[in-house]
């Protein structure tokens, strides 16, 4: 965040950006269980030849597998969304691994430089042939990190680079990568209900995979206009689950002026490249919090009337430790207490690690939570239960979504790249913990998806 006029900006390095598609993952998670499916035969060279891959290579094996299911996908799903058949890639499809390929084996063309080194740590889509090339001993890597899914929705997000060469689609690099990545969500779906030959996983196993695959966004404060923009991390994952919702046809819809979260630093910005100290964003917060529904309730927002009645304000406030119970139960981190209409949040055990983890956006993400309940409240809405807290959620993104437009009177507060970033994020790494959200069973890709919902949509979607 900053304080207008600009001053400090509100950095999360991520994950910074790369030639073609690649990009370097930041952050370790245990590997997720969706993989390979135990009951199925593995996709064979002469179902699928995967030029140069090496004989019991198991990143080869598994992205043999995830091509097929992928193929399979679209030779079902292009008809329904373009008309006509998708047809092959005809330049078919390269494993390389910079340490062991010899060059003269790959062949002459735009889509293969002349020093293999040069295709390491990448995987990419050629549409001058029509081919796709990954490094599979890259792949190796981040499967080992993130799980073999990771090594499938890579594929996945190539070939439908390659379904947009095949439907003639031409769009701006941002455009056409987030698209890309809704195509990749759309596919997971169909993954995720059990279509797929070679491959399951479900949702809940998704949350390592958008923490890692997912910070395939560009480094924080890029141009959105660059020749080569992919979109920040929070509009990469965000197109993922837009196409796991919504299907590919809401992806073929996506033009320019689809809502896009990534800009560039101002010259201050860019000087200084910290964020807002602790002290000073949890001293602001309760301000932001308060002028969003002030104006929530009694003015609206450009294009959303108020929702009516007047905001009573809950009161902030830091209860450490056994301060933190209100009443039944056990100790949380963070909570809305109706008896005396608080916000108690734990700083030593959530607010600051979040901060110190995450970045000083995390801070208000965590602290919308309670503070929408107790609007819920005073609506006669619920506050504990799984509808509260998609709703609650969903407002939060609703919340950032506004702050990001400027809609909300009267702020010195104003969103610095890679805000938006940090509040996806802090909901994945710790919103799923009961001491944070004490409602059991709600992945991080669920909650992460109502803020989408609420970012995108605006309160409509939220329920209140």
């Amino acid at each position: 965040m900053r304080v207008r006029p600009p001053a400090v900006a509100a950095l999360l390095a991520l994950a910074l950006a790369a030639t073609g598609c690649s990009t370097v993952v930041a952050g370790v998670a245990s590997p997720p269980p969706g993989g390979l499916r135990t009951d199925a035969t593995d996709a064979t060279d002469a179902d699928l030849t995967v030029h140069l891959a090496e004989a019991g290579d198991e990143t080869d094996r598994i992205a043999r597998n995830a091509l097929a299911d992928v193929l399979t996908y679209w030779d079902r799903t292009y008809p329904e969304v373009f008309g006509g058949g998708f047809g092959p890639v005809d330049g078919g499809f390269w494993s390389i691994d910079p340490d062991e390929t010899d060059p003269a084996d790959l062949p002459d063309g735009p889509c293969f430089p002349d020093d293999v080194e040069d295709l390491a740590d990448n995987a990419y889509y050629c549409p001058d042939e029509d081919l796709v090339v990954y490094d599979r001993a890259w792949m190796a890597e981040l499967a080992g990190d993130y799980g073999p899914f990771v090594v499938a929705e890579i594929m996945a997000h190539e070939i439908a680079h390659a379904v947009q060469a095949h439907a003639g689609l031409d769009d701006p690099s941002i455009v056409a990568e987030t698209q890309a990545e809704c195509f990749a969500g759309a596919w997971t779906r169909w993954v995720v209900r059990g279509n797929a030959a070679h491959f399951s996983v479900r949702p809940k196993e998704l949350d390592p995979y958008l923490l890692g695959y997912l910070y395939f966004g560009d480094e924080v404060g890029s141009s959105p206009d660059a020749e080569d923009a992919h979109g920040s991390v929070f509009d990469q994952l965000s197109a993922f689950q837009e196409g796991y919702a919504d299907g590919p046809v809401a992806c073929a819809a996506f033009d320019s002026s689809r809502l896009f979260t990534e800009e560039e630093f101002d010259g201050d910005e860019a000087a200084t490249g910290g964020d807002l100290s602790y002290e000073a964003v949890v001293a602001g917060t309760g301000d932001l919090l308060t002028a969003f529904w002030d104006q929530a309730l009694t003015r609206g927002f450009p294009g959303t009337d108020p929702l009516g009645g007047l905001l009573d304000a809950p009161d902030l406030r830091a209860a450490d430790g056994t301060g933190t119970v209100c009443g039944g139960g056990g100790e949380l981190d963070l909570q809305y207490c109706p008896v005396d209409d608080s916000v108690r949040y734990d700083g030593a055990d959530l607010l600051e690690p979040a901060y110190a983890e995450v970045g000083d956006f995390a801070v208000p993400t965590l602290l919308g939570l309670p503070y929408a309940m107790a609007v819920r409240e005073q609506r006669g809405l619920s506050v504990d239960d799984a509808a509260a807290v998609t709703g609650s959620v969903c407002a939060t993104g609703w919340l950032v979504r506004e702050v990001h437009r400027g809609s909300v009177d009267g702020l010195d507060l104003a969103l610095s790249p890679g805000d938006v970033d940090e509040a996806a994020v802090v909901l994945l790494r710790y919103a799923t913990e009961e001491t944070v959200v004490p409602v059991p069973g709600l992945s991080g890709f669920e909650l992460v998806d109502d803020f989408r919902r609420g970012f995108v949509d605006g309160g409509a979607a939220c329920g209140f």
